[in-house]
């Protein structure tokens, strides 16, 4: 479903690099769309995110506000709750943050979807789908493939450098994912973050790893990890990277991985393919704001799986590019 010429959307973080695919995907899904930055262009619409009363000026009277700016206090959101409207949130933030933000959000007026991007986003609704079809699943289980060198600002750098560093040595797993990967070591990440799932996991296990598409790159993150060295990790192997002129988005393979397991055995899994995590994120959250629009809604804070489910947004995806793909199975989940 697709929705022109009427629906109007403020992008904040114009400026990034996400921020500019999101803009450009939301004009072209027919939105129109004011572009907002803290240090804005011409035509572009200032908003600084330190301060109230330029989110009220900015974020009043938009249909929709995107924010790809991952701000600590998420003060665009509790605008949003207090005052009315509807936000979807497409930044690298921690968990943690969400969990906070749902602690405010009581009796709220506006409405708040977050982590509405790929992954997580549509990977939160994949793994909802498969704890649908094997409720006895005790674990879940989720690669994200990444390339160390797309495209990408600081804040996205920041946070893949916080989840490789938290502790001192990952868990490891080896996976079977489909071409050009193949079957790879995947490297735990992020651990304090499985909250991304929100109730999804409702008392679970989440593991959460990572597989750099650079064979390199990811080879020496292993090498690190084995010596017990991750947390000296240098941000030069996943570090910022500006946009080239023009802003053209990067198509690199994208196959993040879900799995259903039960006491150690995967019962079940999937693959979200597309080409271009950055341009399929921003193509996600227009399909999510297109459901959350188009449906009666009620305020408080949200994630993409409590709005909808993956048959209502699947044939949505499959047309924007995205694939939710069947993957075979050996028995066993081999760990190390």
């Amino acid at each position: 479903m697709e929705v022109r010429g009427t629906n109007r959307a403020l992008v904040i973080g114009a400026r990034g690099v996400l921020g500019a695919i999101t803009a450009r995907t939301f004009a072209s899904a027919g939105w129109d769309v004011r572009p907002a930055a803290r240090h804005p262009r011409s035509g572009q619409t200032p908003i600084d995110l330190d301060d109230p009363d330029s989110i009220a000026a900015a974020c009043d009277g938009h249909q929709l506000v995107i924010n790809t700016v991952p701000h600590p206090d998420l003060r665009a959101e509790r605008h949003i709750l207090e005052r009315g409207g509807t936000l979807i949130n497409l930044s690298a933030l921690p968990a943690a943050a969400s969990r906070a933000l749902r602690g405010v959000a009581a009796g709220a007026t506006g409405t708040v979807l977050m982590n509405a991007g790929l992954a997580p986003g549509v990977t939160t609704v994949v793994a909802t789908d498969l704890l649908r079809i094997h409720p006895d699943a005790d674990e879940l289980e989720l690669v994200f493939t990444l390339s160390s060198e797309i495209p990408r600002g600081p804040a996205s750098a920041d946070f893949i450098h916080r989840g490789l560093t938290a502790v001192a040595r990952h868990r490891t797993t080896r996976v079977a994912l489909p071409g050009p990967f193949g079957e790879r070591v995947c490297l735990g990440f992020g651990e304090g973050d499985a909250g991304w799932l929100g109730g999804v996991a409702e008392g679970r296990i989440v593991r959460q790893y990572i597989v750099l598409n650079e064979l390199a790159v990811h080879e020496r993150l292993l090498e690190l990890n084995r010596a017990g060295g991750i947390t000296t990790s240098p941000r030069l192997l996943i570090g910022p990277r500006k946009a080239p002129v023009g802003g053209a988005a990067s198509d690199e393979p994208v196959a993040h991985w879900v799995a259903a397991l039960s006491r150690g055995r995967r019962l079940s899994a999937r693959t979200v393919e597309c080409r271009g995590d950055y341009v399929h994120a921003a193509k996600s959250a227009v399909a999510f704001a297109d459901l959350l629009l188009s449906r009666r809604r009620t305020g408080g804070c949200f994630d993409p799986d409590e709005i909808c489910a993956l048959a209502d947004i699947e044939p949505v995806l499959s047309r924007a590019g995205i694939a939710i793909v069947p993957r075979g199975l050996p028995l066993a989940s081999p760990r190390q």
